[in-house]
């Protein structure tokens, strides 16, 4: 009896024991500039592979971990991944002591996967339109055992990184979506106003008199002027876009840590808010934590390396607009910069605790509208220190972002 209860404790402290290796990384500086650097890769089970405790990085659809012999740019993915998700999770676990978080089972990351996700079969048909340039938490999923599909935990999914011109690429970012109807509109105005003030000028001038109605000879060609400027800069956009603009876009996920904590930021939210979609407030939630995690409200930005879109501000001046309730304007920065700025009103560590126990008044599918701004006055009334005051600023900042 002894023996086997040696057997047994033996066997429990070898599961337990965790070892480190070093291996380069993708980090941020002082500065938030991207640079590569050697870093410690925690709670490792196995001395040649990307295989720990919480985490297990796989190649696409394979079950085996990937090897630290791996080619350097895979290796370098992994241990980005690897070193970046350990960090999430320790901010969850210890920072937030979340239970759910500690509970979780080791989780299988998947890196240069373009399989689609699918609910039964965990991986799309191959022959479905393969992804790019993204990056996906799924749910757990029972399987289909019957017909040869295993059950499988929460997994995160890094897609492979593919240049794309701009002409194919189905843009939901509104500071490219909207610049050419906000040049358009402003056109308009100035054409407008310019016509207006053309014949105000006509009645109301009092300079000496250069045109019947007495209007001068100057106020006609500053007004014509600019329009005419206006005009030469809104017909020229097109071949200065094709100029300056970059022709081609991409996004390396996996080296991109502020893209990481977002993901992890998913899962471990995922007691109460679903893996199964996107929308404005889930996304806008994961946002928040991931800037925490990072230390900055920018997120993937002066990476261009990796990543050529704009990223995400949380200090942006957004006004509340109706499409920002769509699942198509759900990765904006409106919701991130709404949450950015409760650090105003509460303080950094007690806004951090303040929006995770958000997360239990609101729901995946919550409206930033309503179901949001009632659940942050509802979380207040349960756990700011002077509800009735702090509820008054609260109301006050949702006024000056237009909701």
């Amino acid at each position: 009896m002894k023996i086997i209860l040696l057997a047994l404790f033996t066997i429990s402290a070898f599961a337990q024991f965790t070892i480190e290796k070093k291996a380069n990384a993708v980090v941020r500086n002082k500065r938030f500039k991207a640079k590569i650097q050697e870093v410690s890769l925690p709670y490792l089970f196995s001395e040649s592979a990307f295989d720990g405790k919480y985490f297990k990085i796989v190649l696409a659809k394979e079950d085996g971990p990937i090897s630290f012999d791996a080619e350097e740019e895979l290796k370098l993915k992994a241990a980005t991944v690897y070193y970046h998700l350990n960090k999430a999770r320790d901010y969850f676990a210890n920072d937030l002591k979340s239970e759910y978080v500690r509970n979780l089972p080791k989780m299988t990351i998947r890196l240069e996967l373009t399989n689609r996700f699918n609910e039964l079969g965990h991986f799309a048909n191959d022959n479905l339109e393969p992804q790019y340039n993204n990056a996906l938490s799924i749910p757990a999923g029972e399987g289909f055992p019957s017909r040869g599909v295993q059950p499988w935990e929460k997994e995160i999914w890094f897609r492979p990184v593919k240049k794309i011109h701009i002409r194919d690429l189905n843009v939901k970012d509104t500071n490219v979506q909207d610049f050419g109807g906000v040049l358009r509109s402003f056109r308009q105005q100035t054409h407008m106003q310019s016509l207006q003030r053309f014949f105000i000028g006509l009645v109301n001038n009092n300079n000496v008199p250069m045109f019947p109605g007495g209007v001068t000879f100057e106020s006609v060609f500053r007004l014509v002027g600019a329009s005419v400027i206006m005009e030469v800069g809104y017909q020229s956009l097109g071949w200065i876009n094709r100029l300056f603009q970059r022709k081609k876009y991409w996004l390396d996920t996996a080296l991109v840590p502020e893209i990481i904590y977002h993901e992890y930021a998913h899962v471990a939210l995922s007691d109460n808010l679903r893996l199964t979609h996107s929308t404005p407030v889930n996304e806008g939630i994961a946002d928040y934590f991931a800037g925490v995690i990072a230390d900055s409200p920018k997120l993937a930005t002066k990476i261009k390396k990796y990543n050529t879109f704009s990223g995400k501000k949380a200090k942006n001046k957004k006004l509340y607009q109706l499409q920002f309730e769509t699942t198509l304007y759900a990765n904006t920065d409106f919701v991130f910069g709404l949450f950015w700025k409760l650090r105003e009103i509460l303080g950094e560590k007690q806004a951090n605790k303040f929006i995770y126990a958000l997360r239990e008044q609101i729901t995946t599918n919550s409206a930033v509208r309503e179901q949001l701004i009632q659940g942050v006055l509802d979380t207040c009334e349960d756990i700011c220190k002077n509800p009735s005051l702090d509820r008054i600023k609260l109301l006050k900042m949702f006024n000056a972002k237009g909701i």
